[in-house]
């Protein structure tokens, strides 16, 4: 007797959400058929694969070694129903694209809907390390994102190259300047987005090797709200310029140690870059 699909799926399944009721929730099936297929898979192999514990679900010996197998066979098992599915043509099927900003995402995803309205598209917004973690956990087809650190097992392609800017608020006295030194910062109010904000990663490393410290950071949830903040005149905000459209009141101005521009990229699995779907979002790209 062979093992089949629906108890290498079972398995994998119970493998990442350390649990047989998370795992039916993810594939849509009851919890005794995920229980079934994963006691077959162990009957099958002659091996008891889980231990139960108080936090869930944990891997024997023998069910790492079997998993490591099982976890590839199940990521071409999810290539081969897309190509079947989606590879001759574009008028079904789900996307789920993932990006660290809202620009310019939405207008390709817009023209995306435009040309294949047949395919559903969900989008979600992560830090720009989470984008990489999720094409590799296969939790997203397509990532927007900064160039990932590591790259491996990524295939990336250049959208643009971004600079980071100061937003000042009108009043301000950086307000007239074409140009801001980090060390014009160090008593200013300095709106910082959570610790998952690539611009932050950027600003507080470069102040890092310049020595610079700022005195004054006002720690907000997100980007956007650390624009808002600036509007109130709370402090300077930081983002990529042409991120938002502006208020009257709030200035976009260079940061003289940040003139180097980044690159921001398009990216999915290397194992996935030929399915149709994410072949067709990436030509919205062009």
């Amino acid at each position: 007797m062979k093992a089949n699909q629906h108890q290498i799926i079972a398995f994998n399944a119970a493998c990442k959400h350390k649990g047989f009721s998370k795992a039916a929730v993810t594939l849509g099936v009851t919890q005794s058929s995920v229980t079934q297929n994963v006691a077959k898979f162990e009957a099958l192999i002659g091996a008891k694969l889980f231990e139960r514990r108080r936090s869930g679900l944990v891997l024997t010996p023998a069910g790492e070694r079997i998993h490591r197998v099982t976890e590839e066979i199940g990521h071409l098992y999810t290539i081969l129903d897309q190509w079947i599915e989606e590879y001759a043509q574009l008028d079904r099927g789900q996307l789920r694209i993932v990006a660290a900003a809202a620009r310019p995402v939405m207008s390709y995803m817009k023209r995306f809907m435009d040309r294949y309205p047949g395919v559903k598209l969900s989008f979600e917004n992560a830090s720009w390390r989470r984008c990489a973690d999720m094409l590799r956990n296969s939790d997203a087809d397509v990532a927007l994102m900064p160039e990932p650190e590591i790259k491996t097992g990524l295939h990336v392609q250049l959208v643009e190259e971004r600079r980071h800017t100061a937003i000042v608020y009108r009043g301000h006295r950086l307000f007239e300047r074409d140009a801001i030194s980090m060390f014009d910062l160090v008593d200013e109010s300095i709106l910082m987005s959570n610790v998952s904000s690539f611009a932050r990663w950027r600003l507080e490393a470069r102040a890092a090797e310049l020595g610079v410290t700022f005195t004054s950071p006002m720690r907000v949830a997100s980007t956007p709200m650390a624009i808002e903040a600036a509007h109130e005149e709370l402090g300077i905000a930081f983002t990529y310029e042409d991120a938002v459209t502006l208020p009257e009141n709030l200035r976009s101005i260079e940061i003289t140690e940040l003139d180097e521009p980044y690159r921001l990229v398009a990216a999915c699995s290397s194992d996935m870059r030929n399915l149709a779907l994410i072949r067709g979002f990436f030509d919205c790209m062009d």
